[in-house]
């Protein structure tokens, strides 16, 4: 049994500041959207539609335009919470030099939304400079439909689920199964493979479209 709410992840919003909320209430979590590259192509993901975007090409934030966002979102109440996002936040070269800025800006709970594709060291770098969330997809639980979800990327499924099995035993992973047509049979057999991984937290996200 949980006693306090506040503890169990980023998303969490308590009864109390839920029933108090106003305009004036204390900011306590945010989330950047870091940068609009991502080395995945899930068929769901409408971010990287050619109708959404066009002929714009993507784009991400600089260092100093994140360092202002933070410092402008801790100016007069402390943030508690921000999330780095995209796109696949891994991507941005300086995400470790922006969570260690986020922690010595006195943010507590600094997370990292990721596809959990990258080496194990990097992630690793991020929770020694401060990350002590993820939230990584897992939208499936074999190698076959895994690889095929991320665009079909062979073996990318593999590295995620090893990514998720260690950083697990490390700090607080949240998995967020995105429900499709093309994985909604296998629903439940996922839930079962991302909580044998060891997470503290498993999302369930119908698809946008």
């Amino acid at each position: 049994m949980i006693d306090k709410l506040e503890n169990i992840g980023f998303y969490t919003l308590y009864n109390d500041r839920a029933k108090n909320v106003s305009e004036s209430s204390q900011m306590k979590r945010c989330e950047m959207i870091i940068t609009e590259y991502c080395n995945f192509n899930c068929p769901y993901c409408r971010g990287l539609s050619e109708e959404v975007y066009g002929d714009r090409k993507f784009k991400q934030l600089s260092l100093d335009e994140i360092k202002k966002n933070i410092d402008y979102w801790c100016e007069n109440t402390p943030l508690e919470n921000i999330r780095f996002s995209g796109g696949e936040p891994t991507m941005h070269k300086d995400l470790k030099e922006i969570v260690e800025y986020a922690k010595e800006s006195g943010i507590e709970r600094i997370a990292v939304s990721t596809n959990g594709s990258k080496d194990y060291e990097l992630y690793d770098e991020l929770i020694e400079a401060g990350v002590n969330d993820f939230s990584i997809s897992l939208d499936a639980c074999c190698a076959e439909d895994g690889d095929k979800l991320a665009g079909d990327k062979k073996g990318s499924w593999e590295i995620v689920v090893e990514n998720i099995r260690k950083l697990s035993s490390r700090t607080y992973v949240t998995v967020g199964v995105v429900l499709s047509p093309e994985n909604v049979d296998k629903t439940l057999e996922t839930i079962r493979f991302a909580h044998d991984l060891g997470v503290s937290d498993i999302r369930i996200i119908s698809v946008a479209q």
